[in-house]
């Protein structure tokens, strides 16, 4: 089978959802072969899942204060502070062996990371089932680990989250190079999320960490390429966007990501566990 392979980018959290949404669409539309691509965020972002409630008037102006971008993703999970990391989207579906359940398409895509972290000298762990760290909102991605989440001796690496469409579907997930507690602990009340560094760090590990050193970032991409590459039995050639992804991802950037009609959309969940008007989506409540 052969996939396409997109060169390494950076971008804006309102560009990075909408093109992860454009080539989801591509593919549904049979214009586009499974996709893989890496990517990171500029500047620093917030990523809340699209079933959580938005952000409050204060914690946005922190944001602002702070310099970090706010976005809600088109996969539900919870909220994912994007820094020192590499994320990843994989587009596929049916046509590709991707035909359900969630959880058995899921796993595939994490036994395919976990053979890549193993190329790196790095022996990962496959979650399980959910655990919650004790003290933290429930709706924060690296305070909770769920089914196949990739661990290493305990604590969480990576957080995915996947939106399905019909035979189609765009699993995303973040890479830890290191943590980064900055939403976590240093915000003091107006921050999204506060809580004690002591009980975060020992639940999650960033790659550097785990290695004991930092890997170029074309060693990792080169094995965790190599690794879904075996695991899924895709041959990868590289290849770029369509003009007409471009022009799709460049609509929704402006259309949808950067607009407060659906970054402030009431959602059921807010980053403190609260419920509020049910969507009607097929993102799936993973993590991150």
């Amino acid at each position: 089978m052969i996939g396409r392979l997109l060169p390494w980018s950076t971008g804006t959290a309102a560009w990075n959802m909408a093109l992860d949404e454009a080539l989801l669409r591509s593919y549904e539309q049979g214009k586009a072969p499974l996709t893989l691509r890496f990517y990171g965020w500029t500047p620093p972002a917030l990523s809340l899942g699209c079933f959580q409630q938005p952000l409050t008037a204060e914690q946005q102006a922190w944001c602002r204060q702070a310099g970090v971008d706010w976005v809600k993703r088109p996969t539900g999970g919870r909220a994912v502070f994007h820094d020192d990391e590499l994320t990843y989207a994989l587009v596929a579906g049916a046509r590709d062996g991707f035909a359900g359940p969630v959880l058995a398409d899921y796993q595939k895509i994490a036994l395919g990371l976990k053979r890549g972290f193993a190329l790196l000298g790095l022996a990962v762990e496959l979650a399980s089932g959910p655990r919650q760290t004790e003290g933290y909102p429930s709706q924060l991605c690296f305070a909770a680990s769920s089914w196949y989440e990739i661990t290493y001796q305990g604590r969480k690496l990576v957080g995915s989250a996947q939106l399905r469409q019909d035979k189609a579907l765009l699993q995303h997930g973040s890479i830890l190079l290191t943590f980064n507690p900055l939403f976590w602990v240093e915000g003091g009340e107006k921050a999204p999320t506060t809580g004690s560094k002591n009980t975060i760090t020992k639940q999650v590990i960033g790659l550097e960490e785990a290695l004991g050193y930092r890997p170029p970032r074309s060693a990792i991409l080169s094995a965790l390429q190599q690794g879904l590459g075996e695991v899924l039995g895709i041959r990868w050639q590289a290849g770029s966007l369509s003009a007409e992804e471009l022009s799709v991802a460049t609509q929704l950037m402006e259309e949808k990501y950067t607009k407060a009609d659906w970054n402030n959309r009431r959602g059921r969940k807010s980053l403190t566990g609260g419920e509020g008007r049910r969507q009607r989506r097929r993102a799936h409540e993973r993590t991150p």
